[in-house]
């Protein structure tokens, strides 16, 4: 496991001098989706104009919508990303949060609230991702290796909504409270090492597939997997504190279309701290954005690596790493959310971004291919031993463009009929 996050690492200095160029903060000749609704001589002025943006005014998108699946009923909410530039915009990289809501008519309530903030001078930087979820969700056992039929998968929104009739599907219902937050101070060019507290709450848990009463018993893995590691089945608390290194050239967090993103966190779990047990895991990630054309920087291949490793002691199921519960929910597109968990996992997909409309720049697409694998040491499947891919096609929608934040649609599939849309602001990586 050691080798895969070092790897990732390696390929920083590799790529390294693609990422020099100096930043800027205004681009010609775009457009957005709104400016469609304006008169021609109006369009035509705006695509001649430069863009321009101020520092400390709070500029954001919104994104309202409603939906249906079988196991939350009916869903409205939204989501909203908020961006900011907290200093001399030439020397400070956007502020951007994440904030989506969502109430069904079962009962349900989603609230997240993410962030990445930049201090004037990007001398720190504070990541969070704070959650608050009263939910339903199957899981479907541990390990890459799929079996039985995904029918139908809907992905609505952040993919929290995702719903999937799979035969194998375990259905849960659960509460969920998540407190994740970090400091970065900038060590020397763009490397940060930092610290932060991380708590992941899951209570109220209800197997809805689990019944001790039947002889034999019918047992569900979550319930199987928290008696054999010690952990109460029905509640459960991760509280540790974590490391952070961190090194990122992006232009643009919201839509980058250059430089690198690294970051490699361990995090160790301590009784003292709440935590059920002891553990300690390490999460790496590593992004690279290569650009395609000269004349428009929106044309390039990114590709994204992700590996969450157990390195000591044991992790409550629902805490163990799964497609879609990443930070911002954009993994494994093809699946629903949570289709795939091990105890170890490691993620990694490739994107070609191209443009549409190169005279707006309103309109471009995407193609992107995904893969996942993950682990089941109770039945003696390892990593690699199974691969999950995932595919698909997406269109882009200039819907802010003093921030670059895009309407993403996007279409995937998966293996054994797994399919779903997924709907969100901003780009997926």
């Amino acid at each position: 496991m050691a080798k895969n996050f070092l790897f990732c690492f390696i390929l920083i200095f590799l790529f390294q001098g693609s990422v020099l160029a100096q930043r800027s903060k205004k681009e010609v000749n775009q457009l957005q989706l709104f400016d469609l609704f304006e008169s021609k001589k109006e369009r035509e002025i705006k695509s001649r104009d430069t863009i321009s943006v101020k520092p400390y005014k709070l500029y954001f998108t919104i994104l309202p919508f409603v939906g249906y699946n079988p196991a939350m009923g009916f869903a409205a909410g939204f989501t909203m990303n908020p961006a900011i530039y907290l200093g001399d915009i030439a020397t400070t990289p956007i502020s951007t949060f994440a904030v989506n809501a969502t109430i069904t008519s079962k009962s349900q309530f989603l609230i997240n609230v993410r962030s990445n903030i930049f201090s004037n001078g990007a001398q720190l930087i504070f990541q969070g991702d704070w959650r608050l979820y009263f939910y339903s969700q199957p899981t479907y056992g541990l390990g890459s290796n799929l079996t039985g039929m995904d029918t139908s998968t809907f992905i609505i929104h952040t993919g929290d909504l995702g719903y999937s009739v799979s035969q194998m599907a375990y259905p849960m219902k659960f509460d969920y409270i998540r407190f994740h937050e970090t400091v970065n101070r900038r060590v020397v060019g763009r490397f940060y090492l930092g610290a932060g507290y991380q708590l992941d709450y899951h209570f109220d848990i209800r197997d809805e597939k689990l019944d001790l009463t039947l002889k034999p018993a019918q047992l569900t893995p979550h319930y199987l997997y928290s008696i054999e590691n010690g952990f109460n089945p029905n509640q459960y608390i991760q509280s540790g504190v974590v490391l952070s290194m961190l090194y990122d050239t992006r232009d643009n967090s919201i839509r980058p279309t250059r430089g690198l993103y690294a970051k490699l966190v361990p995090r160790v779990n301590l009784t003292w701290l709440g935590s059920d047990k002891n553990s300690v895991t390490l999460f790496s990630e590593f992004r690279s954005y290569v650009g395609l054309s000269r004349r428009n920087p929106a044309h390039l291949i990114a590709f994204w690596y992700q590996g969450c490793f157990l390195l000591d002691g044991k992790v409550p199921y629902l805490d163990l790493p799964a497609i879609g519960w990443d930070t911002y929910n954009r993994t494994g597109r093809g699946y629903v959310q949570g289709r795939i968990r091990g105890v170890n996992m490691i993620y990694g997909e490739v994107e070609y971004r191209f443009p549409i409309s190169p005279y707006t720049r309103i309109l471009s697409g995407i193609l992107f291919i995904n893969t996942s694998t993950s682990d089941d040491p109770r039945n003696n499947i390892h990593l690699f031993e199974s691969l999950a891919p995932g595919f698909g096609f997406g269109l882009r929608v200039m819907f802010n463009k003093k921030i670059h934040s895009n309407l993403t649609i996007d279409m995937g599939f998966g293996m054994n009929g797994s399919k779903g849309l997924f709907l969100n602001l901003t780009e997926t990586f």
